[in-house]
């Protein structure tokens, strides 16, 4: 029975490696939530320019099939037919039709965690120093027990 109290120290150091390893390590829950977190934000901005893609696809097909949009689409850029000319008011303000953005750029974000090395070398401390004070506590325990002479 005594030998086998020094194992506790074993399974102490294996618990505090699993739960570390589990909740904040390369491919725990902590780092799976911020991940998450980022595939929500990519598939928000993949439905953004999908509504992009869709309004230019539309501008491109009125475009080609329909003339007089075309004319209109061309003269709000500022371009004249020939023999056309333009009239500048002032105090009107510019009556430009505003450049379509092309999407955000998102760059992902890593994932904080903790290396998976620091919390091995965390738990097998933790699990060294539970055996030390186990050691520590039977010695002291054996020299109080210990006849004298």
């Amino acid at each position: 029975m005594k030998l086998t109290k020094y194992l506790i120290p074993l399974w102490i150091g294996i618990i505090i490696y699993c739960t570390f390893s589990i909740s904040m390590g390369p491919k725990g829950i902590f780092a799976y939530n911020q991940l998450d977190t980022e595939n929500e934000k990519k598939i928000k901005n993949i439905e953004i320019l999908t509504e992009i893609n869709n309004d230019l696809l539309n501008t491109k097909s009125m475009l080609i099939n329909d003339r007089y949009n075309f004319n209109i689409y061309a003269r709000e850029l500022g371009f004249a037919s020939p023999g056309e000319h333009f009239i500048r008011i002032i105090g009107l303000g510019g009556l430009q039709k505003p450049i379509q953005m092309p999407g955000n750029v998102i760059s992902p974000i890593r994932p904080d965690y903790i290396p998976n090395i620091i919390i091995q070398i965390f738990s097998f401390f933790m699990g060294f120093t539970i055996l030390l004070s186990m050691i520590v506590y039977d010695f002291l325990r054996f020299l109080k027990e210990k006849p004298k002479l």
